[in-house]
């Protein structure tokens, strides 16, 4: 019966830890008309995969001094862990993207690498609906 407990009891720390390991990452709206994030979403392995094919569809560099848009929605998604995109503009491990969703100027993405000292923002050729739809984000 002591043997029992025991193993329950090292079962239960183990998926706790395990758990507690996990970090629980979410996906942020943020509205840049009001300045704040207006919703949160957990991010599900659909969600990040669909995220990194629009990543992988970089199609060039923003070419605009002055990225930051004055309306519209920006969509931060985490990805961890790392990955790594083979393209002729973008070739680091990538933590973490920006989905910039200005009113009335085509969409673009802001990269951040794994040590964050060489964001980048992006051109996307990817239609980018069906991740909307997935957000349950209407423009």
């Amino acid at each position: 019966m002591k043997k029992i407990s025991l193993l329950l009891l090292l079962v239960c720390l183990y998926f706790s830890h395990s758990a507690l390991a996990t970090p629980n990452l979410q996906i942020e709206v943020f509205d840049v008309t009001k300045s704040e994030v207006v919703k949160t979403i957990p991010l599900d392995e659909n969600k990040r995969d669909t995220a990194i094919t629009l990543v992988q569809s970089v199609e060039s560099l923003y070419p605009k001094l002055n990225p930051t848009p004055k309306n519209g929605i920006m969509i931060k998604v985490p990805l961890d862990p790392k990955v790594r995109i083979d393209h002729e503009l973008l070739n680091d491990p990538i933590i973490e993207v920006i989905f910039i969703f200005p009113e009335e100027e085509r969409p673009y993405m802001l990269i951040f690498n794994e040590k964050k000292d060489h964001p980048l923002f992006y051109y996307f050729s990817e239609d980018s609906s069906g991740f909307l739809k997935d957000l349950g984000i209407t423009l």
